[in-house]
């Protein structure tokens, strides 16, 4: 069920106004009967909500078509996602997301997903643009999606590094540290 709402999330979004990179882009969705666990949305499903706010952002700032022509694709590098409060059952909300940061390599995006004025979750996630084993550099998707360079987020703040932080000492800890 979670990939018909992303393919129709996508379809969605080619309908939609065109947005620069530098806007914030919101997404509407209904918790369904298979998004909840008990009574409450699950993680995943809140996983899968937070896609789709990423994938519109691409389908609306021409992401995905340029990245199809240039044949791109863009995986994500880590995701750090916070709980506050449930959702349940055919409750409303709204999943928001927006460009953070852009380095010379990485995307950097925040996401939240409110209800009521009252946040429901957080998301920060970051990723890059390969070209088969290649990476392609960021100056190169902003100069061919026609965003205006001065417009995109260039100033490093706190949250970029305690993320990249976070991410290290969770890779020496788990990944390089845990001998099966």
């Amino acid at each position: 069920m979670r990939w018909i709402k992303l393919l129709f999330i996508l379809i969605k979004a080619r309908l939609r106004s065109h947005v620069a990179g530098s806007e914030t882009t919101c997404v509407n969705f209904r918790v369904w009967v298979t998004d909840i666990d008990v009574s409450v949305m699950n993680h995943a499903a809140i996983m899968t909500v937070f896609e789709m706010g990423r994938a519109d952002f691409m389908v609306r700032t021409n992401f995905f078509k340029v990245a199809t022509k240039n044949k791109w694709f863009f995986p994500n590098q880590a995701i750090h996602v916070q709980f506050y409060r449930p959702l349940k059952m055919f409750q409303k909300a709204k999943v928001y997301t927006r460009m953070s940061f852009v380095d010379d390599t990485w995307f950097y995006f925040e996401q939240k997903i409110m209800r009521n004025g009252k946040p429901i979750a957080a998301c920060f996630a970051n990723g890059l643009a390969k070209k088969g084993r290649d990476t392609v550099p960021t100056l190169e998707i902003i100069e061919a999606l026609g965003i205006d360079p001065d417009k995109v987020p260039r100033q490093r703040h706190k949250l970029i590094e305690v993320f990249n932080d976070n991410n290290v000492k969770m890779t020496e800890k788990i990944v390089d540290k845990w001998f099966l």
